[in-house]
């Protein structure tokens, strides 16, 4: 795991070198609050509401609340309906060693904790077990704008995602590992 992460940090380094020496273009939407949607292309399990702030040209942070539902029909006569959610909120630091006119590219890191909860009947499938979800993803990606419409930014990610499930009951505890590469688009609206 530290060889990715090194080789991935020692990658961005060495490919970002001319983008500091390009000059240093205004990007649109410094210091404005951004209201919109990001979601990890695997399908509908992980999209939600996001929020985007450049603090500066370069620096920027988001937070994210994502909710997902997953529902299981069972020809079964003592289970007549049974689905598992996950409620997620993340935060993200960025930094755009590349700012354009109309684009940013950007490197940043993610963070963030969730939990899992199942019903089985309109019941808790497990009363006494806490499942939690814990996020950690290196990333890079960019964003767009519009010359006719600056306050629209599109964007995309591509990052490693480590992620660990933690199941803890009264019996045992378990740590599920569930790591890969991941993309994520989103799009938010600048105030």
């Amino acid at each position: 795991m530290k060889k990715i992460l090194s080789a991935a940090l020692l990658a961005l380094l060495c490919g970002s070198g001319n983008a500091f020496a390009a000059g240093n273009t205004e990007a649109p939407n410094v210091e404005k609050f951004s209201l919109g949607y990001e979601g990890i292309l695997a399908g509908n399990v992980v999209q939600g509401l996001s929020s985007r702030y450049w603090f500066t040209n370069n620096v920027g942070g988001e937070v994210n609340l994502s909710y997902g539902r997953l529902g299981v029909n069972i020809d079964n006569a003592s289970i007549d309906d049974s689905h598992a959610s996950l409620l997620m909120g993340s935060a993200k630091v960025m930094y755009a060693p590349v700012v354009k006119e109309h684009s940013r590219f950007y490197v940043g890191l993610e963070g963030g904790i969730g939990n899992v909860g199942i019903e089985v009947n309109d019941e808790d499938a497990l009363p006494n077990t806490d499942v939690n979800v814990y996020v950690v993803s290196p990333l890079i990606g960019s964003e767009f704008y519009f010359a006719e419409l600056p306050e629209l930014g599109l964007n995309w990610e591509v990052g490693y995602r480590f992620q660990t499930v933690n199941i803890d009951d009264d019996a045992a505890e378990v740590d599920l590992k569930l790591d890969g590469t991941f993309v994520t688009v989103g799009a938010h609206y600048y105030f």
